[in-house]
């Protein structure tokens, strides 16, 4: 590569890291509100629903012993709607923290996830609250023949030069019929 195409690459990549740089998670309500709806119309019968609890792990600890370096992460919660042709209704999506203590309520009333949307909600590395014990409840509503949305959770960090990510998956507590 020459030094001319190579030198614009550089500056190309420069630019685009110094605009992500200026990104601030604390837009995550925001972001959810480009991919949730209110709720307008409710749900042809019949319709299930779903309580969802997902395992968040804000902080995690480095070494055999648990007095050794505890090491903070970010945490991205993601909720797919798998379907292709039908919304999901989110009721709720609910932050607890290690002792089980309400952190965040992200939604004040119903929202609708469309067909193939996703929405996150992000839990900043700076952000402690939860601990390592960290966990959200999302509880989504749809007709009975929609697929299940997928409910994770992506964490990042880093621990000198190592980098650190995984994810945890959420799993169904309660599954009873809308009434």
């Amino acid at each position: 590569m020459c030094l001319t195409a190579r030198t614009g690459l550089l500056l190309a990549c420069s630019v685009a890291l110094v605009g992500c740089a200026g990104e601030s998670n604390s837009s995550a309500p925001e972001r959810a509100s480009v991919h949730l709806k209110r709720q307008l119309t409710p749900l042809s019968e019949p319709t299930v629903r779903r309580t969802v609890y997902v395992p968040v792990y804000s902080s995690i600890y480095i070494g055999l012993d648990i007095r050794q370096k505890l090491i903070e992460l970010a945490a991205t919660v993601s909720i797919r709607n798998v379907s292709a042709q039908h919304p999901v209704i989110l009721n709720f999506v609910r932050y607890y923290d290690s002792d089980g203590k309400l952190v965040r309520e992200y939604l004040t009333e119903p929202a609708e996830l469309g067909p193939l949307a996703t929405v996150e909600f992000v839990i900043q590395r700076v952000d402690t609250a939860g601990g390592p014990g960290a966990n959200f409840l999302v509880q989504w509503v749809g007709r009975a023949e929609v697929d299940e949305p997928l409910i994770e959770a992506v964490m990042i960090g880093q621990s000198g030069n190592a980098g650190i990510s995984f994810t945890s998956v959420g799993r169904a507590i309660k599954n009873e019929p809308v009434q």
